[in-house]
């Protein structure tokens, strides 16, 4: 069959979708893109308006969406300021080592909070001793994001704004967080510099043209690369190989250095 097929997106139809996503922006602090997608992680849930479901989801519903959260008792007493009805209300399982609880939303689809404990991992780890398989390494099932440096954090605030239409999901004294389609990134102070030698964040894009040409409207000046296997035309270089997982033969790569010269690489898979 070649590449397994991933989970690219859950789509949610309703009767009165800009109620529905309203309602999913203030529970969970997030704000739907362009395309009315919300991010949550690496998949992303539409909310798309149809005429051909019932004005609320038929019980007993079979799907459930789980959303995974780092402090399910916060989330739980956000959602109670809202007024959720909990089918089952948040509670700790200490067989599970997690926090479960699931609420309707306003059509009346099931979402389940979820936070994982140190104890569930610690679990998980003796089953799969149990079971046999090789131990995985303590970082295995930990999320993984980048931090890039900056000197000028109101500066480099700027130009992600203004050169890549960037604004921060997120900020802290020293820090903002952005939020992407599959996954997310943090530019932080430091009175350290990057090298800007190697690519230090890759953007996957499915039109590497068009997002180049753009950035260029924007301002941004991409790198020139003429090296034994590795040159740009106009800007884009062909680079041969890639991971069997991405389901391609190479990719198509451009490069460029933000205001802090934290170097980024923009990156379309060729089949």
């Amino acid at each position: 069959m070649g590449v397994t097929p991933a989970i690219g997106s859950i789509l949610l139809a309703s009767r009165e979708p800009e109620r529905l996503r309203a309602w999913y922006e203030r529970a969970f602090g997030i704000r739907a893109d362009a395309d009315g997608f919300l991010s949550f992680g690496e998949v992303g849930v539409l909310i798309d308006g149809r005429d051909d479901v019932a004005p609320l989801a038929a019980e007993p519903a079979r799907i459930i969406i789980n959303l995974h959260v780092d402090d399910a008792r916060a989330i739980a007493r956000h959602l109670d300021s809202l007024a959720v009805a909990w089918v089952a209300p948040l509670e700790y399982r200490e067989g599970a080592g997690a926090w479960f609880g699931t609420a309707l939303d306003p059509d009346g689809n099931l979402l389940q909070i979820i936070e994982l404990t140190p104890a569930y991992w610690t679990a998980r780890r003796e089953r799969e001793r149990a079971a046999g398989r090789a131990a995985a390494g303590p970082l295995a099932d930990a999320a993984v994001s980048a931090r890039l440096p900056a000197q000028d954090l109101d500066r480099a605030r700027r130009f992600y704004a203004e050169k890549l239409g960037l604004e921060p999901a997120e900020t802290r004294p020293g820090g903002l967080r952005y939020q992407c389609r599959n996954g997310w990134f943090s530019v932080f102070q430091s009175a350290g510099g990057p090298s800007g030698t190697h690519t230090q964040i890759a953007w996957e894009v499915d039109d590497i043209e068009e997002v180049v040409a753009e950035l260029r409207r924007r301002g941004v000046e991409f790198e020139d690369v003429d090296a034994p296997g590795l040159r740009t035309v106009d800007g884009i270089a062909q680079v041969s190989g890639n991971y069997p997982s991405a389901g391609g033969v190479g990719e198509r790569a451009a490069w460029f250095r933000d205001s802090e010269g934290n170097m980024h690489g923009i990156g379309q898979t060729m089949r």
